[in-house]
């Protein structure tokens, strides 16, 4: 094994002493994940438990440096300003001076903004927070300020909850031995038509972000955000955030997430590892309030939690997850036992010596808690969406939907959370929706033998490669086409959108083709103005 301090200047020390148990065991894994948990020494993992706790002098010393940098930069870079204010506000108690005056602070830099609702949101919260009397004057008088500069019309809020439901509706899972689970559409759906909308269920930030994203949703809320109570590195966008956070996983990750810090440093990928311990969070929680109960739905009834159209995600998201078929490791046995000692590391740290962790839950039900670590830890790199650069997220949804290397939608990244997939050639009912799973990997831009070589986990059957569609490059243009595609060309604003959807529909019989491409992606640079 690896000496204690050479793991300690390991940019990823979780996988690296991985690593190197497996080859001490010259590749095998070993019997059982029982037989790696007995077998494991705390002095392995050479890393001290970390508790930090509030402290108003260091929040103090990170407010000056906040004040400091905006008096040297009064006209630029606000939102790196307010990133040091929150830091401050993460370190300060609740309801001591200095929370207050992070609160007041930071009102100052919405006021100079020009955000007065958030503005106002601040000065409540710094008079909620134990703001200087001495200088309320000046706070009240920005208030004033702010109500003064203020319009009475409510901000527009752009659909949301309710458009996505609406789309749910349309959408059934079928699952079959050669797809195994695929959406499809309950009617025919057009060029353009939003054929998935969802939000994340559940999203990891990354440490650089912790001071400008919500821990619970992801949402920027334009940095406005209010702290954990206990810990310094999670911050929320609202005390709904906080509360449904805390209920279903911060209250046992909150005690330990200095160590998970740790447990997790290293490449994005890592923090997969988080998001599935947050679900394993989820399930533990359910156990220790009716152990009785989760045995039944976890050993009897998991198969029932497999749509998840007709799951209660916010409730049952953990059981919905653990009804995933494993991943079949049979051909990897160093991966197995790489998976093994990972499994074992993440159980110590986040459960045995988290004091959140009833002692008791653990001495009942250690083999069936390491077991589920075990599977979410395998089904990791399956759930997660790491297509953000800050965040790794997990969308029910968009695990359901197969890959075609000729798909028949697309999925569009935009700033926001929001997941959305388009029909970008007619749909029929009861056709499955399909995307392609990489970037340019389509028959568009690879032939056969390169795309083999990108989905080498499975073989793909689509229409793409079994008739083995020619890349861009090799076709040829249709004359008719391309002066139709022109002729649109040269139309602008909502006419010449409504001509590229009609285009597309019309002519999907010449798929694939040049020219249908080339619309698509003129298309698709319009609707992404609408996201």
């Amino acid at each position: 094994m690896i000496r204690p301090e050479v793991v300690q200047q390991l940019d990823c020390p979780l996988f690296g002493l991985a690593t190197s148990w497996i080859i001490t065991r010259q590749g095998n894994p070993a019997d059982s994940l029982e037989q790696v948990w007995r077998e494991f020494r705390r002095e392995t993992w050479p890393f001290p438990t970390v508790r930090l706790l509030k402290d108003d002098q260091k929040a103090r010393k990170l407010r000056e440096q906040a004040n400091e940098f905006y008096r040297k930069n009064p006209t630029g870079e606000m939102d790196r300003v307010l990133r040091m204010y929150n830091e401050a506000i993460c370190w300060a108690r609740e309801g001591a001076e200095e929370a207050g005056m992070g609160f007041g602070n930071r009102s100052a830099i919405y006021f100079k903004m020009g955000k007065y609702e958030r503005c106002l949101a601040n000065v409540e919260l710094a008079k909620a927070n134990g703001y200087p009397e001495e200088k309320m004057e000046k706070l009240e008088e920005r208030k004033r300020k702010c109500l003064d500069a203020l319009d009475e019309k409510k901000e527009k809020v752009a659909g949301g909850k309710a458009e996505a439901e609406g789309v749910m509706g349309n959408l059934q899972l079928i699952e079959t031995k050669e797809c195994g689970r695929s959406l499809t559409s309950k009617k025919d759906l057009r060029v353009g038509d939003i054929a998935v909308m969802e939000h994340p269920s559940l999203v990891v930030v990354e440490p650089e972000a912790i001071y400008r994203r919500c821990n619970h949703c992801g949402s920027m809320n334009e940095l406005d955000l209010i702290a954990c109570r206990s810990c310094v590195s999670a911050m929320f966008c609202s005390e709904e955030c906080q509360e449904d956070a805390y209920n279903r996983y911060h209250k046992y990750e909150c005690a330990v997430i200095e160590d998970l810090k740790i447990l997790f440093r290293g490449p994005k990928p890592t923090r997969m590892f988080l998001l599935t311990l947050r679900l394993f969070w989820m399930a533990l929680d359910v156990l220790i309030a009716d152990r009785e109960g989760f045995l039944k739905k976890y050993q009897e009834n998991l198969k029932s939690y497999r749509d998840p159209l007709k799951v209660d995600l916010r409730k049952d998201l953990h059981l919905h997850v653990l009804a995933s078929d494993e991943p079949d490791t049979s051909s990897d046995l160093t991966g197995k036992g790489v998976t093994q000692f990972v499994t074992v590391l993440m159980y110590k740290v986040a459960v045995e010596e988290n004091e959140a962790v009833p002692v008791e839950v653990r001495k009942d039900n250690d083999c069936l808690l390491l077991g589920i670590i075990y599977k979410l830890v395998l089904l990791a790199r399956g759930i997660c969406d790491q297509s953000k650069d800050d965040l790794t997220c997990f969308y029910p949804l968009l695990q359901m939907i197969n890959h075609s290397c000729a798909p028949n939608a697309e999925r569009l990244v935009t700033a926001g959370l929001r997941s959305t997939i388009l029909a970008k050639r007619p749909i029929n009912t009861g056709e499955q929706v399909t995307i392609c799973y990489f970037p340019n990997g389509s028959t568009d831009y690879k032939d056969k033998s390169k795309r083999k070589a990108l989905h080498t986990e499975f073989e793909c059957r689509c229409l793409g490669c079994t008739l083995d569609y020619p890349t861009l490059s090799a076709m040829e243009e249709n004359a008719d086409l391309r002066a139709q595609l022109d002729g649109i060309k040269s139309q602008t604003g909502d006419e010449r959108l409504k001509l590229l959807e009609d285009f597309l529909q019309q002519n999907d019989d010449h798929f694939p083709q040049r020219e249908l491409t080339e619309a698509w992606n003129l298309y698709k640079q319009e609707r992404l103005k609408d996201f």
